[in-house]
């Protein structure tokens, strides 16, 4: 597939119609099918059963490296089929969307009940079918993409198919101890990574880094994990050098992130499923690290506009669903101070006593 034009890369998410889906991506999956069986994995994602046909042994690998702590099942009928592959089987590129012009200029998305998105940056293809809870990712060559992708497979797929039971994906970070639980939500650059792997190395229990699946019940919230995977900066391996070794890509730059796949390293921390506790706002501070009360809205903004530029296709009514979600647990300030240590205990304090000290 061609590079796309500046106007669709700036945009990084480009709704694609079904037409392109029935002309262009099933026959290149067909045909994919017709050279190689696939490599077949069903997981147990946020007590749903997701089964994925791998087709080839680089996309198996690729794509399942952060979902190794989600226990594998038997054949039995599966809530969520996916279809995994890329151009290099059948060896050619297809014909992109917007040279057929086939993207949808107004996607409205209550009318529908197939998505499609194109993601820039990654050249990767999502689709997924909400009559037969199907759907299918491609990209033009798995060896090469995004370490993101690699630490989040199928994210869009999971956002659609998650929705409809009233499960919702958040960007934050998630840490607890036993079976309770915090998320950390806030802007780049407020302590978010720093504060979850503080949490971690102090033996805290660790469900997510960037996306957690959110469960609204009538008067609990429950966290589900969706990835192991962990991003960590250059700045957070010199403030955590013990993680340097366990890091996946070692060879990263400035503007990247190194990813850990904490079931690997941590395996006796790594949560599926927890009780959400409340909802903690990092933000750098010179004082000691400290809770103090926020408000819902303090909350619903340090939540909506992160986690709504990183879903495609969201329902219009999405923040509404996050409103409902963060009535139901306490918000507060995470006040981080310069000593690092500090941090855990906080937390541990918070959910051990069931409120501020």
């Amino acid at each position: 597939m061609n590079q796309p034009p500046k106007h669709i890369l700036m945009k990084n998410f480009l709704a694609v119609e079904r037409g392109y889906f029935d002309r262009v991506l099933y026959p290149s999956l067909v045909e994919t099918q017709q050279i190689i069986s696939p490599i077949t994995k069903t997981y147990l994602i946020a007590g749903r059963r997701v089964r994925i046909h791998f087709y080839g042994e680089t996309v198996a690998h690729i794509y399942s490296l952060a979902l190794t702590h989600h226990p594998l099942l038997d054949n039995s009928d599966a809530d969520l089929t996916i279809y995994a592959w890329d151009g290099t089987t059948i060896g050619r590129h297809m014909m992109a969307p917007w040279d057929e012009s086939t993207f949808e200029k107004n996607y409205t998305p209550h009318q529908v009940s197939f998505f499609g998105v194109y993601v820039g940056g990654e050249e990767s293809l999502s689709f997924y079918d909400e009559e037969t809870k199907t759907g299918y990712f491609w990209t033009n060559d798995a060896s090469v993409l995004p370490d993101w992708v690699t630490g989040a497979p199928f994210r869009t797929i999971l956002h659609w198919f998650l929705n409809e039971s009233n499960i919702h994906l958040m960007h934050g970070a998630v840490v607890g101890t036993n079976d309770s639980s915090v998320l950390l939500t806030a802007k780049s650059g407020s302590g978010k990574s720093t504060t979850a792997l503080s949490c971690l190395l102090s033996g805290m229990n660790y469900l997510a880094d960037d996306y957690i699946a959110i469960e609204g019940l009538d008067k609990s919230v429950t966290a589900h994990s969706l990835y192991h995977s962990a991003k960590v900066t250059k700045h957070g391996l010199t403030l955590f050098p013990e993680l340097h070794e366990h890091v996946w890509n070692k060879n990263f730059d400035e503007r990247e992130k190194a990813i850990m796949f904490i079931n690997d390293v941590f395996p006796h921390q790594t949560k599926r499923t927890a009780n959400l506790n409340a909802v903690l706002i990092p933000k750098i501070s010179s004082g000691p690290t400290r809770l103090v009360p926020a408000t819902k809205i303090q909350a619903l903004v340090a939540i909506a506009p992160t986690t709504l530029l990183q879903l495609p296709l969201a329902e219009t009514d999405k923040i509404q669903a996050f409103k409902n979600i963060i009535e139901k647990i306490p918000c507060y300030f995470l006040e981080l101070g310069p000593e690092i240590r500090e941090i855990p205990d906080v937390i541990k304090s918070f959910l051990n006593n069931g409120t501020l000290e």
